[in-house]
């Protein structure tokens, strides 16, 4: 059952109680303030996604219970939303023609009415909010043919498809504002400018008087459709022109029939830059990886990983791949753990560096491809199956119970587990505690534990040598060597886990 807000179910209740008095024959008082209540009715859904309205004005409907209310009611909400400047509400005016006046449930006015309403319906109904761009065949200004928007594809970047007839004075214009935002500005954008006549020469004129558009961030194409084989009129509704429809990169209507300055609003929110590891991103991975108990392992990472790719590219999603492989590496390249840290390794290698036909714009050369570099890197130091570094350290040695300053080379510590820790750190002073607990229980462990914070102010030199030489950006970094110094496992935790 629908919830309504208590506003709507008041102004419903007023609306139903003057329907009820509504005669076979109802007068002009009583219509009109039916046509009131409705009006308030609309505007308290004003702002509500095209689909609440659609269910909301059947409700209003089907609750008719005489046929001239039932018209009257049809007649106005169509009305109010054919005619509407909203965005998406021509959704709802097709839905109720559909629904109420196509299939015969109400009458129009006058067939005359019936014949417009159906034609607004065809012209519009491939090219809503929402919907697929409808795919388009053109010739461009070198006779090369372009394929638009096929099933499947995406792009990096938002397309504005530009209609438009080079003796409409209102194209001319919206042309050269057009030129002016792209031209100056940073948008990361398609521009297709249509010519939707059939003379070359008007056509190419239009192009260089008002279209010469010289920005390395807009990919420009001029195209025609000079024997109308592609359909564009009834595609995409073009009883007139200029036309300006926005297109997201996976191939979505996000705007249509735009004016330029609506077109600019649109643009500063789907071109605003993509922001990685953002605070919605880094929750939604927090409650993924809760359901492991913030511990996964590698294979589990792993399979969150093919997941994602599986999910997003099998539906040539590349944009959606990209942003939740982009926002997984930036999470798990700020976490500790051994699986966090396999599964980003993995990550990184499968999905990224191991698909560079995909990450290819400059964002990602910006924002994914030197962060992977950096995690990578960081990843390979002192890796498994190698010795600790040649670097002399003081720390705490703790074996059997007992502990004592020592001054060891790394690469010759032998059966050891190595606990580099910060002051301050909580999960450090998890760490050590459970080091404690695991020395008093198992005389045979044993542990050299460094702390970072009084290396750097006593030799600095040293402390820098180390973050050279291995992954200190998350503390505590522990990590275990075997009987000939090899290291074994590395990103290890403690806390409730027995170290072997």
């Amino acid at each position: 059952m629908m919830t309504r807000p208590a506003a709507i179910i008041l102004s419903l209740t007023a609306w139903l109680s003057i329907q009820v008095s509504v005669s076979a024959q109802p007068d002009t008082a009583a219509m009109n303030a039916l046509g009131e209540k409705l009006e308030e009715y609309l505007k308290i859904i004003e702002k509500e996604p095209a689909d609440v309205k659609c269910g909301e004005t059947d409700f209003l409907i089907e609750s008719c219970q005489d046929s001239l209310v039932r018209q009257y009611t049809a007649l106005k909400l169509y009305n109010h939303f054919i005619r509407s400047r909203l965005m998406g509400d021509e959704t709802v005016a097709i839905h109720i023609y559909d629904k109420w006046f196509g299939s015969g449930k109400v009458a129009m006015k006058s067939d005359i009415d019936m014949m417009n309403a159906r034609i607004f319906a065809t012209f519009n109904r491939q090219s809503l909010i929402g919907s697929r761009a409808p795919e388009l065949t053109m010739v461009d200004i070198d006779g090369q043919y372009a394929d638009l928007f096929r099933q499947g594809t995406c792009s990096d970047r938002p397309s504005v498809l530009f209609f438009y007839d080079s003796g409409c004075p209102t194209c001319k214009m919206d042309a050269v504002m057009l030129r002016s935002i792209l031209s100056d500005s940073k948008y990361m954008v398609n521009l297709y400018a249509i010519y939707t006549q059939q003379s070359e020469e008007d056509w190419k004129n239009f192009v260089t008087g008002y279209l010469d558009i010289e920005n390395p961030q807009v990919n420009i194409r001029h195209l025609w459709d000079p024997d109308l084989s592609s359909d564009f009129q009834l595609k995409y509704g073009l009883l007139q022109t200029p036309g300006i429809f926005l297109i997201s990169r996976t191939g979505t209507v996000i705007g249509r029939k735009l004016d330029v300055i609506a077109l600019k609003q649109l643009l500063d929110i789907y071109c605003k830059p993509y922001e990685y590891g953002n605070e919605e991103s880094e929750a939604f991975y927090d409650r993924i990886f809760s359901e492991y108990g913030g511990s996964p392992e590698c294979g589990q990472v792993r399979k969150i990983c093919d997941e994602i790719a599986d999910k997003t590219l099998s539906g040539k999603d590349t944009l959606l791949f990209k942003q939740m492989t982009g926002d997984l590496m930036y999470w798990l390249g700020n976490r500790r753990g051994e699986g966090l840290k396999c599964g980003l390794d993995y990550l990184i290698g499968k999905y990224i560096t191991g698909k560079p036909d995909i990450w290819t714009d400059s964002d990602d050369s910006l924002k994914i491809l030197p962060w992977a570099e950096m995690l990578s890197d960081l990843l390979g130091k002192a890796d498994i199956g190698s010795r600790l570094p040649d670097i002399t350290v003081s720390g705490l040695l703790k074996k059997g119970g007992r502990e004592k300053t020592r001054t060891i080379r790394l690469d010759r510590l032998r059966n050891a587990t190595v606990i580099f820790h910060t002051e301050g750190c909580s999960f450090c002073k998890a760490e050590l505690e459970a080091a404690d607990s695991l020395s008093g229980t198992d005389r045979k462990m044993k542990f050299f534990i460094i702390d970072m914070d009084l290396l750097i102010d006593s030799d600095p030199d040293t402390a820098f040598a180390l973050f050279e030489r291995m992954d200190l950006s998350v503390m505590p970094y522990i990590t275990v060597v075997d009987g000939k110094g090899t290291v074994r496992r590395k990103y290890v935790s403690l806390t409730g886990k027995k170290v072997s």
